[in-house]
């Protein structure tokens, strides 16, 4: 299937004027997101992930990620739960997850093309703040 919501997502951080590096279609396997963790995170600031948080059988985003990540940032999906719950009763079932891989911020989203655009309305552009936090600056 087409990926609509990936779409989605690279049209809007190419309008927040971030380059980006490419958009990937992955199977719903573990190995192939870690994989792509693996091959990225040290080229990339920045790697979202969307789909797969969920609750079917397929839904193995956050399994994947949760692993690599060495700093979780709760608040990152906290602030996208809320903010998706205001829109949707169902945006609580999301098992997002967000946080470092070392330098790298990934974050998951959900697959749905207006959860993904919502997902991004609630963290963009303020979740960019974690760079300049991470490099020293002050809150």
């Amino acid at each position: 299937a087409q990926d609509k919501a990936g779409a989605e997502v690279y049209a809007r951080l190419e309008s927040l004027g971030m380059q980006v590096l490419s958009l990937l279609v992955l199977p719903d396997q573990i190995i192939d997101i870690q994989d792509a963790i693996n091959k990225f995170a040290s080229q990339v600031d920045l790697m979202l992930f969307v789909g797969g948080t969920g609750l079917s059988n397929r839904d193995v985003t956050p399994e994947a990620v949760r692993p690599l990540l060495t700093r979780e940032i709760d608040g990152i999906m906290e602030t996208a739960r809320r903010y998706g719950q205001d829109r949707m009763p169902f945006a609580m079932l999301s098992r997002g997850v967000a946080g470092m891989v070392n330098d790298t911020l990934v974050i998951t989203l959900p697959g749905s093309t207006k959860g993904a655009a919502e997902t991004m309305d609630a963290l963009f552009p303020s979740v960019m703040h974690v760079f300049a936090v991470k490099d020293g600056q002050k809150h």
